[in-house]
């Protein structure tokens, strides 16, 4: 985990590059402290379950781990949306997290460089993410790195919590 890396790692030390099968441990460790930091419900199974998917299947997305030798210091995850307003795949950067005593080495803006990199020769026009409202320093850097806000708010149903809010569908008469 992040905590075992010696507090003088350097962004030179430390390499940019894919999360592999290998990170798992490692890697659900670090998105178990991004949702605390978030205040995101953590459900153990249901996000490892998860995670292994998307590091098997490159259809659904990509991972990318801060690696500074001895463990990782970090993570960012995109994964594959198709909207017909961005000309068809569009990357959603669904998670981003630097441990506390690694930031502003420069980490977070290689990893979105990274993801950038990867989106432009994947021809992915548009990157999009979330940040909550009152997380200012994550909107500034954010904005620094060239992200706008949008005018929408974002809604969402979890299907699965909400079995008892559902309405049967009903296939439209002709």
């Amino acid at each position: 985990m992040a905590k075992d890396l010696p507090d003088k790692v350097t962004k030179t030390q430390a390499a940019i590059r894919p999360a592999k099968s290998g990170d798992f441990e490692e890697l659900l460790a670090l998105v178990e402290a991004y949702y605390k930091f978030d205040s995101i419900a953590f459900d153990e199974r249901g996000t490892a379950a998860a995670l292994r998917r998307l590091l098997r299947d490159k259809s659904l997305g990509r991972a990318w781990v801060i690696d500074a030798g001895h463990a990782l210091a970090g993570y960012a995850i995109l994964t594959f949306n198709y909207d017909l307003e961005f000309g068809g795949v569009e990357g959603i950067l669904t998670d981003m997290f630097v441990a506390a005593r690694f930031r502003r080495k420069q980490f977070g803006a290689q990893l979105i460089g990274a993801v950038r990199d990867f989106c432009e020769a994947a021809g992915i026009n548009t990157m999009e993410l979330q940040v909550t409202r009152s997380n200012w320093g994550a909107r500034l850097f954010y904005k620094a790195l060239g992200f706008n806000e949008s005018n929408r708010i974002v809604l969402s149903l979890e299907i699965a919590r909400s079995s008892s809010a559902r309405l049967p569908f009903k296939e439209p008469k002709s």
